[in-house]
């Protein structure tokens, strides 16, 4: 997990949308003071989930959004978006990469998102729980905080070593178990007070309830008496009834057997006078349809007539059609024969453009290889001259440290000749002859001196000037090579005839013995050079034929260039003079379509004109059978309707007979109906009574009604009784039973709230006591080995000395301050307050680097902690932080160049327009060795110290589990 994005907005003096880009390892972000370096380092914290103004370097939220400048207007929105390398998901969600976004408005509104998903700042701060990555993390360490990690209150300093022990989680849980068991206490308290009252009011209740129970069993015994006697009055009234139904339904029959009587004689009369009339119906109809069959027979006649016609007609439209048919299918045979004919013209033209463009793609390629080839061999022949530099400036060296040697030669040996008193005249005369050559070869260094500075514009002349160049330099070190070997002859001579000392000069270690040796390093030099030249001469010779090559290329493209573009004209008409014949072609096919369509409907038509006539024909005889046919059934049907009618005068007779007898059963009927209606009405009136009585429905007891043993006498005795208890009875509340049930219900309730809230209160209680112990635990192992791991980190940048961590309050683990001792090389132990700002720093980074070392942060922010620290410092600083930069990212803000050489990766922070920030490219370059990047130096023999963990500590014991039945 790694910082992979820094998207800022409106935030402070970042007025324009700004984009930063970190690498693994370490980025140093530089720039003026002012510019708004510290800017980005509150940018990270505010994302991440900051609330306080003031550590924001603001007064109120809404200072952190852009105030707008002379040239610019104020925003009204601040957003920071902070993307995270997720892939090895370290971050408890499932996706390679998470993207963290804040905004603020100006009127106070502020929004979370986690990938563009609205979240809350809880999820944003539970997302980077125990990762040493947050808002107070040590993954920020600015200035200011270094010296509040060093100099506040030991029980500050917690949260370094809360974060690196991963207890975050647990005093948020810790927090929340002790907020609830809080408010479980208070609605303890609240419902043993409501449960006083409410316990008066059930007692009260519970008398009158009892009363209320009595009353109402008095009331039921009355119903139930009051019921018994009704059942029996419904019950001799209903015998009566069903026994004058039972009369009635007798009557009911006859007199439904004499209405089915009567029923069917009058369906067979009303058969009858509907044969009759059907029959006269069908003669009316059989006229009707023979009168329509003879003018049908007219109008066909008429119609054969006329399809007549029109038959002749349709054969001479068909011979026209067959014409015409013929003569267009020639045409289009014709244009058949053009289309393919042009069709092979278009493809030979293609075939022929394609061939041109592939030869220009060719020769572009050629000329492409060519310019590429010349670049490569440009550049070889400016690295080359680049080395004979170089040599220059090596072989001017070798030649000003020969002139000194040479000088030294005379000098040391003029001052021992002197010493010695030595003044002959051979001696005299060799001497002056090496006076004489040494003055020759300073007159040749001057000229080489004049050579050089030639060659160090050599690039911008001819191969002809750098040939010239060349030759003179190689005559002019041939002729110093020669003074040189003559030089040597006369030191020779002159020692012949100078005193012992002088073979001091000729010894291995001797100042000629020197000489020579340099004389064979220039003579190295001179070949280099001229090898150098040599291979550059080639490369401009080279370089030449690829130029004319190019040339060449350059005029044949530009040949089929042309070419191409004739060749597409050519083909271009030639596909237009296709698409003419074709659309030629199609319009004659088009009519040729239509041609054959009025062909095949001319065609049609004649078949269905003769079909016509045909079928006329054959229903013109049909016809006339028809007509023949309709003669016979109208004759027929008049006999049959005559002896219909006399069967319906017969029916007529017995019908009347039945009408007689049925009026005598309705008049017995009717008389039985009256007194059902009587029993009846005296039934609905005991059930209307009992219901107005009594609100319900009397036959929801019917089954009781045939169960009832007591005489109704014995009933109404027992139903007086009751009521002269009731009536006694006095005043009830009537809704005492309901009210006692309610405050039953509720005293319940109650009790059964408080047992469940005592019983969470003991949960909540030992789950305190398990994240106490649990934090308890993971804290001091952590702080344990972070005391160690603080003692040898120190020494390690220190070269020396001790460093302590010290519990104040070792009974309380999870509340005590942390004290820091450090102890630098011959000096006291002492409170890390007494020490100087650079001894605190380094503590400061020893700590940190202690701290990471048990938990790294993936990512960290150091603002300008480097600023107190002298060089030496600064580079052991830089080399720790290269070793940790394999396990975590780092961002360093900082103005020291030591630490700017440590980075592997460089960003700018600038404020060319006053009050507004912009990020700036920066190319880090070292060609001229002009920077000295720090390099990893070999680890000095180191031997960790082991460190006794914390005494006298107290941790508290894991509560009991709770048993099964419990749980």
């Amino acid at each position: 997990m790694f910082l992979k994005y820094l998207d800022i907005f409106g935030f402070k003096s970042f007025a324009d949308k700004t984009h930063f880009e970190f690498a693994d390892g370490i980025t140093a972000l530089l720039g003026p003071n002012g510019c708004g370096k510290s800017n980005v380092v509150d940018a990270i914290k505010w994302v991440l989930g900051e609330q306080s103004a003031k550590s924001m370097r603001a007064e109120k939220r809404e200072d952190i959004i852009f105030n707008g400048t002379e040239k610019r207007p104020a925003l009204n929105v601040a957003e920071v978006s902070l993307t995270i390398s997720n892939e090895k998901n370290l971050l408890p969600l499932d996706v390679s990469e998470i993207t963290i976004k804040r905004r603020l408005y100006r009127s106070g509104e502020g929004e979370y998102f986690i990938n563009n998903v609205p979240a809350r700042l809880k999820e944003v701060q539970e997302l980077f729980w125990d990762t040493g990555v947050g808002k107070a993390a040590y993954s920020v360490m600015e200035q200011g905080k270094i010296d509040q990690v060093l100099s506040s209150k030991p029980e500050d300093r917690r949260y370094l070593f809360e974060e690196a022990a991963g207890i975050t989680r647990f005093k948020v849980k810790r927090a929340e178990a002790e907020h609830k068991l809080e408010r479980t206490e208070e609605n303890m308290r609240q419902i043993e007070g409501i449960l006083g009252e409410v316990k008066r009011s059930y007692e009260s209740l519970k008398v009158q309830a009892e009363k209320t129970t009595k009353y109402r069993q008095l009331k039921d015994e009355i119903f139930s008496y009051e019921l018994d006697i009704q059942l029996i009055n419904l019950k001799n009234v209903t015998q009566d009834s069903d026994r004058y139904k039972k009369e009635l339904e007798t009557l009911t029959a006859k007199r439904n057997d004499i209405r089915t009587q009567i029923e069917d004689i009058n369906a067979l009369l009303e058969e009858h006078m509907d044969e009759v009339n059907e029959m006269q119906n069908s003669i009316n109809d059989l006229n009707r349809e023979a009168l329509a069959l003879q003018i049908e027979k007219n109008e066909k006649e008429k119609l054969v007539k006329v399809l007549v016609e029109r038959q002749n007609e349709s054969k001479h439209n068909l011979s026209v059609l067959e014409s015409r048919k013929s003569s267009m299918e020639s045409q289009i045979d014709s244009l058949q024969e053009d289309v393919d004919e042009q069709e092979a013209v278009v493809h030979d033209r293609t075939k022929r453009l394609e061939e041109s463009r592939q030869n220009i793609v060719s020769f572009e390629e050629n000329i492409t290889n060519a310019e590429a080839r010349i670049t490569e061999n440009d550049n070889t022949a400016a690295r080359y001259e680049n080395e004979i530099t170089e040599f220059d400036a090596e072989r001017l060296k070798l030649e000003q440290e020969l002139e000194s040697v040479t000088e030294d030669i005379v000098t040391e040996l003029d001052l021992k000749l002197k010493d010695a008193g030595y003044s002959s005249s051979a001696h005299e005369e060799a001497k002056n002859k090496v006076n004489n050559l040494v003055s020759q070869l300073k007159v040749l260094a001057q000229g080489r001196k004049n050579i050089f500075s030639d060659f160090a514009s050599i690039k911008d002349h001819s191969a002809e000037d750098i040939k010239k160049f060349a030759d003179n330099a190689v005559a002019a070190f041939e002729e110093t090579e020669k003074l040189t070997e003559k030089l040597s002859e006369a030191v020779d001579a002159w020692a012949k005839t100078s005193p012992e000392f002088i073979d001091e000069f000729l010894s291995p270690e001797g100042i000629i013995t020197k000489k020579r040796h340099v004389d064979q390093k220039i003579t190295e030099n001179k070949n280099k050079v001229q090898q150098k030249r040599e291979a550059i001469t080639s490369l401009h010779s080279e370089n030449s034929d690829l130029v004319k090559k190019v040339a060449e290329y350059r005029k044949t493209l530009e040949n089929l260039r042309i070419n191409q573009a004739e060749m597409n004209a050519q083909v271009q008409a030639a596909e237009d003079q296709l698409k003419l014949i074709r659309r030629e072609l199609t319009a004659k096919q088009s009519e040729l379509h239509n041609i054959e369509n009025d062909l095949f409907n001319e065609q049609k038509r004649l078949e269905d004109i003769t079909e016509q006539v045909c079928d006329i024909e054959n229903e013109m005889a049909s016809i006339e059978y028809k007509g023949q046919s309709l003669v016979k059934q109208i004759d027929a049907l008049e006999n049959d309707r005559k002896n219909r009618s006399s069967d319906v005068s017969s029916r007529q007779m017995e019908l009347k007979k039945k009408t007689e007898e049925l009026s005598k059963v309705q008049g017995q009927f009717e008389k039985i109906s009256l007194e059902v209606a009587t029993a009846d009405t005296k039934i609905q009136n005991i059930k209307e009574n009992f219901r107005e009585n009594h609100a319900r429905d009397l036959m929801e007891f019917e089954e009781r009604m045939y169960t009832i043993l007591a005489p109704a006498a014995d009933l109404r005795e027992k139903l007086s009784s009751a009521k002269q208890h009731l009536k006694e009875l006095g005043s009830v509340n009537f809704m005492a039973v309901e009210e006692f049930a309610d405050a039953k219900e509720r005293y319940d309730f109650l009790n059964n709230q408080l047992a469940d809230l005592q019983k969470a209160r003991d949960d909540l209680n030992r789950i305190t006591e398990e994240i106490r112990a649990e934090a308890t635990e993971l804290f001091l192992a952590t702080y344990n080995t972070i005391k160690k791991n603080f003692h040898n980190m120190f020494r390690r940048l220190f070269g020396g000395g001790r460093a302590e961590l010290r519990l104040i309050d070792p009974q309380n683990v999870l509340e005590s301050g942390i004290d820091i001792l450090a102890q630098p090389p011959g000096k006291k132990l002492e409170n890390i307050a007494l020490r100087s700002g650079g001894e605190k720093t380094m503590t400061a980074v020893a700590l940190l680097f202690a701290t990471y070392m048990v938990r790294p942060s993936p990512f960290c922010l150091l603002d300008e902690i480097d600023a107190a620290l002298d060089e030496h410092n600064v580079i052991r600083f830089v080399q720790t932080l290269r070793e940790f930069a394999n396990v975590s990212q780092y961002i360093v803000i900082t103005h020291n160049k030591k630490t700017v050489t440590g980075a592997g990766t460089l960003l700018g922070i600038t404020m060319e327009e006053s009050g507004v920030t912009k990020a700036v490219a920066i190319k880090l370059e070292n060609e001229a060795g002009t920077v000295n990047i720090i390099q990893d130096a070999e680890a000095e023999p180191f031997i960790e110290e082991d460190v006794p963990p914390e005494e006298n500590v107290y941790i508290p014991p894991h509560p009991p589990k709770r048993k099964k039945e419990e749980v």
